[in-house]
């Protein structure tokens, strides 16, 4: 299958943005408030991993199916091993982590463990009860969203053929998304849990969507390296713009429902322009480990606060304050995940595909008796 290196290149940006967003929220009030929530905004990177990660999908399943069937098992196998095994370790060392900060007296904002939080967190299920939402790894609401689209999968990819079935879809989940969130904000147990109906997977479907519809663009339609420019110019400027608005903006659509077009037009302008500068080697391996980046850097984003933030903060002003944590954070972050993925989700990965060969050839062995 051919690599679409502009994808990993994404995904780079996508956890750049997330790690801003958890370092900048330390720093409210501190730093002006334009660049207070230029920082917050980064956590859209979740939106477009979303957008990525569906692209990615349909064009696999495109690339692999015959008339628009595969072998469910299969799929599943192969998603499973890609995200549990890392995944999971995670849930242990923070259920570890919680307990060592508990004994210390180091104060954390993880939350108790119950049998709820267990269950839902081990099933990726955490973002269909708000008491389930705050999981016991940290970020696990977008993780969830993710496996709650892979059960989405089988009927999608039978009903969207096209570029105008996928904007269809994305227009009707995107009113779908709107009309829920008014109608149920006030009502328990929604209203119980602040953003809930943000998180929850009805108001992130569109974003899905939003990558199918991307996927498609881009398979029917070519432009001129001139229009790939010009729709990149626009993406990267609509980005900006929507990254100094007020994170919680009233428009006419939700905002992260913006955001999503424009990192839509981003990956379809990076898809005709193979050597632009913003893919490049770096991006493209942070990109590829941006998993791993994900589940570690709370952790480390943790410890950098608890052993310097007071000690920077006396001694820097606070945006070089900020922009010192943000750095040691990234590259410690990039470091352990280079090993954790080579140890954790490379062998995950190889280990679900030597599962889906033993039941492909025992397939082969019934078909052939």
């Amino acid at each position: 299958m051919l690599k679409l290196s502009y994808l990993d290149a994404l995904r780079g940006y996508a956890i750049l943005g997330v790690i801003l967003t958890h370092t900048t929220r330390n720093f409210n009030g501190s730093i002006p408030e334009m660049l207070y929530q230029f920082g917050i905004q980064g956590s859209r990177g979740v939106q477009l991993f979303f957008i990525v990660s569906s692209f990615t999908l349909f064009y696999s399943l495109e690339k692999y199916s015959f008339n628009r069937t595969f072998a469910l098992p299969d799929f599943y196998i192969k998603r499973f091993f890609r995200i549990a095994p890392m995944f999971y370790f995670a849930l242990l060392f923070y259920l570890l982590f919680n307990l060592v900060n508990d004994l210390l007296g180091i104060y954390s904002n993880y939350p108790d463990v119950s049998l709820s939080l267990l269950l839902s967190t081990i099933t990726f299920t955490t973002v269909l009860h708000p008491d389930w939402l705050f999981s016991l790894v940290p970020g696990g609401w977008s993780i969830s969203n993710e496996f709650l689209f892979y059960l989405c999968i089988p009927v999608l990819f039978k009903w969207i053929r096209t570029p105008r079935q996928a904007s269809i879809f994305t227009i009707f989940s995107i009113l779908i998304g709107m009309i829920l969130h008014v109608s149920l904000k006030n009502m328990l147990p929604f209203s119980e849990v602040t953003s809930y109906l943000f998180y929850w997977f009805p108001n992130q479907l569109s974003i899905f969507l939003m990558g199918i519809t991307t996927y498609y663009i881009w398979k029917k339609y070519k432009v001129s390296p001139n229009t790939y420019h010009a729709i990149l110019l626009v993406a990267v400027l609509g980005i900006l713009v929507l990254s100094l608005t007020p994170f919680e903006m009233i428009s006419i659509l939700p905002k992260h429902v913006l955001f999503g077009i424009a990192f839509s037009l981003l990956a379809f302008g990076l898809s005709g322009l193979p050597n632009h500068i913003l893919n490049n080697q770096f991006m493209q391996f942070i990109g590829t480990i941006s998993f791993s980046i994900y589940l570690v850097h709370f952790f480390v984003l943790d410890m950098v606060n608890h052993l310097l933030f007071d000690k920077l903060e006396q001694s820097f002003a606070p945006l070089n304050a900020l922009l010192i944590i943000f750095l040691i954070t990234f590259f410690l972050s990039v470091l352990i995940s280079f090993v954790s993925y080579r140890l954790i989700e490379l062998r995950g990965i190889q280990t679900g595909r030597k599962l889906i060969q033993q039941l492909n050839q025992g397939r082969k062995k019934k078909n052939v008796a």
